[in-house]
């Protein structure tokens, strides 16, 4: 079933949602909504809240082992995704999920304060994340 499921074609009907969800929702009572537009509008980023787990999609990147910024021509609303990437670092996760790539598991203060502080200098956004 999981090869049937790699090798064919992903359904082209979309989901409807039963529930839209709203910043600063809880979910399941241990998960905690931030609205993370910038990416994209409407993008969310998922806290756990007792382990500080932060799921944070495209809000954020990891690449080599460090916290980055999505590509330049992926993300449409610049401001909105700087505002957004520092609402996730200074949540201060002990664990960081991107949407795409390993999660970041060591050194996750010292990388969250590291770009925080290049974001709040006005660091340039990466063409290529």
């Amino acid at each position: 079933m999981l090869l049937r499921g790699l090798l064919e074609e992903a359904s082209p009907e979309a989901v409807a949602a039963t529930h839209l969800v709203s910043d600063g929702e809880p979910i399941e009572g241990t998960f905690r909504v931030l609205a993370t537009p910038g990416h994209t509008e409407g993008h969310v980023a998922y806290l756990h809240e007792p382990t500080r787990t932060l799921f944070c999609g495209d809000a954020l990147a990891v690449v080599g082992k460090r916290v980055r910024l999505m590509a330049r021509p992926v993300t449409p609303d610049l401001p909105k995704a700087r505002a957004s990437a520092l609402r996730c670092l200074r949540e201060l996760p002990v664990l960081l999920c991107p949407g795409h790539r390993a999660p970041l598991t060591r050194n996750m203060h010292e990388e969250c304060r590291r770009h925080q502080a290049y974001l709040e200098a006005g660091g340039r956004w990466p063409v290529l994340g």
